[in-house]
């Protein structure tokens, strides 16, 4: 997990409704075979700043907002269907694990930190264990 202090933005949580607002967060991208919603459009941090990333909400029975993600990484400790790995370390999962971006490289000016992917999201349980360990409350499970 990224020392929150050291970021530029302060984590909001992800829009509990983004499903219902199609205008808000349109599917405009796919990545691994989910939706991606509000990719590219500024969007605000918890302190009504622009966040520094335009990377979007990612998923839909499985939606982690991945402006919002710092790579905590509970979230793939405590998944018992191994829904997530890193994105930006394929094949990885769990926490400790993530690819760590230094501070003013290409990847830092693209995401801040590795992100939540979830590659099996259609092997999703809706257990919620995910969505309740996020220090950030950056996922939100929608069961179909």
């Amino acid at each position: 997990m990224v020392d929150l202090s050291e970021l530029d933005f302060k984590p909001k949580p992800i829009d509990r409704d983004f499903l219902s607002k199609p205008d808000e967060y349109p599917v405009n991208g796919e990545h691994v075979g989910h939706a991606i919603r509000a990719q590219g459009q500024e969007r605000l941090d918890n302190e009504g700043k622009p966040y520094p990333t335009k990377l979007g909400i990612h998923g839909t029975e499985v939606g982690v907002d991945w402006d919002c993600c710092i790579a905590d990484g509970g979230c793939l400790d405590v998944c018992p269907t191994q829904v997530y790995e890193w994105a930006l370390n394929p094949g990885q999962i769990g926490t400790g694990n993530d690819r760590k971006i230094e501070k003013g490289s290409e990847e830092w000016n693209i995401y801040r930190t590795d992100k939540t992917d979830m590659v099996r999201e259609k092997d999703c349980i809706f257990c919620m264990a995910c969505e309740v360990v996020c220090p950030v409350q950056a996922i939100k499970i929608t069961p179909p």
